[in-house]
């Protein structure tokens, strides 16, 4: 299996649980892969929301969590 880049849509619907597909699919992956990848953005973008619905404690339990994906940062070169 090749590594992806999880993007907000999808880590968002793996935090959910919602959709059994989605998670299945992502729990596959994580097993074939051993982490997740995703980006600065994504976290940001995921805290942003949670912080929108006042969740001050989920976002605690995600930043907990964020140690056991490989985090890709930016690099801004002018």
């Amino acid at each position: 299996m090749n590594k992806v880049l999880f993007d907000t849509d999808i880590f968002s619907e793996i935090l959910k649980g919602i959709d059994q597909h989605v998670v299945a699919k992502a729990i596959a992956y994580r097993i074939s892969i051993g982490y997740y990848t995703t980006s600065v953005i994504t976290v940001l973008e995921i805290v942003k929301g949670f912080h929108k619905l006042q969740r001050e404690d989920r976002i605690q339990q995600f930043l907990a969590g964020i140690s056991m994906v490989e985090l890709l940062s930016l690099c801004i070169m002018i």
